[in-house]
């Protein structure tokens, strides 16, 4: 897209100018908090007819000026990307350029960013690597991080947690929406599992965090064991589910667990006499 001025601004060397772009539309009855505009680029063109070499009473000027709008040059100059250039388009391109900047301009393609040294005789571009972008291929592409030898990588942010598809142009880490978590904002927050409908991990108080795919309860603790840390492990009885007011104690029988007089590896209470009966091993007998 481009927009001609009404009339044209003359700019003076070496003074620093400040552009303001405000965009509009007509007609909008709502408004889109989340809605954004990649700029890539802004290029401003001489009025080419006004510049030396292209106006006066030279026979030179007049066949110049002729091609210039033969060939729409004029119109090819101001689209983006640029369409292939006619060899007389390319040709008045490099006469404005030599015009305005005095002479050719040296490539200064990137080491990092650029395939090579050389760029374009028509505009300078560089050959950028993957996700880098800039005629001189010095920056990451919309979307990507971590501008280096290889290129840029792509941000990835996940659309389920993410605000938007933009990520910090240095650590790659994502605007994660609230409950996510992770550089990718692809987590559920310590605790919790099942992103992206992320709840929290059910322990029973014996454990933090659980397996973030399964929901599987990780280290319980105070001697308890399974999916929810809802049981005792071997070798103890009780209830540790959260509210019962229990803890997981050892067995009473004889030995403990890990010696070679323990004799009872597990045990449980009757429900009629809450007499606690230890489950013997072969060969072994009584309570």
């Amino acid at each position: 897209r481009y927009v001609l001025l009404s009339r044209p601004f003359c700019f003076e060397p070496s003074t620093p100018y400040e552009v303001t772009i405000r965009l509009q539309r007509a007609g909008v009855t709502q408004r889109h908090p989340g809605a954004f505009i990649l700029i890539d680029s802004l290029v401003l063109l001489p009025r080419v007819s006004e510049l030396p070499g292209f106006h006066g009473a030279e026979a030179a000027a007049a066949v110049r000026q002729e091609e210039l709008e033969r060939y729409r040059c004029l119109e090819a100059f101001r689209m983006a990307p640029p369409p292939p250039l006619a060899q007389a388009c390319a040709r008045l391109v490099c006469s404005v350029s030599a015009l305005l900047h005095d002479g050719a301009l040296p490539c200064q393609c990137d080491p990092q960013g650029s395939r090579s040294s050389e760029c374009q005789a028509q505009g300078g571009q560089c050959e950028c690597k993957p996700h880098v972008l800039g005629r001189r291929c010095d920056r990451c592409t919309p979307g990507s991080y971590g501008f280096g030898p290889l290129g840029c990588s792509p941000c990835a942010c996940s659309p389920e947690g993410s605000m938007s598809q933009l990520c910090d142009a240095v650590s790659g880490q994502c605007q994660c929406q609230p409950g996510a978590v992770g550089r990718q904002c692809d987590q559920c927050q310590p605790g919790h599992w099942g992103f992206p409908a992320c709840q929290p991990c059910q322990c029973n108080g014996h454990a933090e965090e659980c397996d973030p795919g399964t929901g599987s309860c990780l280290h319980c603790r105070d001697h308890t064991d399974g999916r929810h840390c809802e049981r005792c492990q071997d070798g103890y009885y009780g209830d540790p589910v959260l509210g019962s007011g229990q803890q997981c104690r050892p067995c009473p029988c004889p030995g403990y667990p890990g010696t070679r007089h323990y004799h009872g590896n597990a045990c449980h209470a009757d429900e009629e006499t809450h007499h606690i009966i230890c489950l013997c091993a072969p060969g072994y007998a009584g309570e």
